[in-house]
């Protein structure tokens, strides 16, 4: 191929977009978002002139040193695109001085999800009342949680229920005050 054909097909190129040709006052359009952009405060340009520079710089090839000293110009310089750091704790905007609810921390802790695994892994992943393995899971509390707090994670405390039966054993005696014998009751049922 002739320079003359590579630089119509790298024009060509420039201003496809979606594998539609689109004419260059489409690409001006464009591009004259650019305008407006951070990158391009202070400077006075026309959507022509930015057509023109990136027309002019479409498939040129950059030589190793061209792309060094460009890495080394942008050094230290945020990416507009890149995400923003998360900010945690009291420096961000929806702090509300740490009041997440005690029950929440203690029901999310590392020890609780400890203590559901050690319950699912004995239990052999299996609904004690139904023999269902698998499935939606969920560890009961065999004493209750408020009321007996020393035993909150002892293995021997939980007891392995699909979600469906969880939901029938509070229907049938309120999720308040619950006890062995209610559950060796609602065990017997069938």
């Amino acid at each position: 191929m002739s320079e003359e054909h590579k630089r119509k097909i790298g024009k060509a190129n420039a201003i496809s977009h979606i594998g539609l040709k689109q004419t260059p006052e489409h690409v001006a359009k464009r591009t004259a978002k650019i305008i407006g952009n951070k990158w391009n405060v202070g400077r006075k340009q026309s959507s022509e002139h930015i057509l023109k520079r990136i027309l002019a710089n479409t498939g040129k090839k950059r030589s190793a040193e061209t792309k060094r000293k460009i890495s080394i110009a942008n050094k230290g310089k945020k990416c507009p695109w890149a995400k923003p750091p998360i900010i945690r704790g009291a420096d961000n905007h929806l702090w509300r001085g740490g009041i997440t609810p005690e029950n929440y921390k203690i029901r999310m802790s590392l020890e609780m999800k400890l203590w559901k695994k050690a319950c699912l892994e004995r239990d052999n992943f299996t609904c004690q009342k139904t023999g269902e393995r698998g499935g939606r899971l969920i560890i009961h509390h065999i004493n209750n949680f408020a009321d007996f707090p020393e035993l909150r994670t002892t293995i021997n405390n939980g007891i392995t229920l699909s979600e469906k039966t969880h939901k029938n054993f509070h229907k049938k005696y309120g999720v308040k005050n619950n006890t062995l014998e209610q559950l060796k009751e609602f065990l017997a049922l069938k």
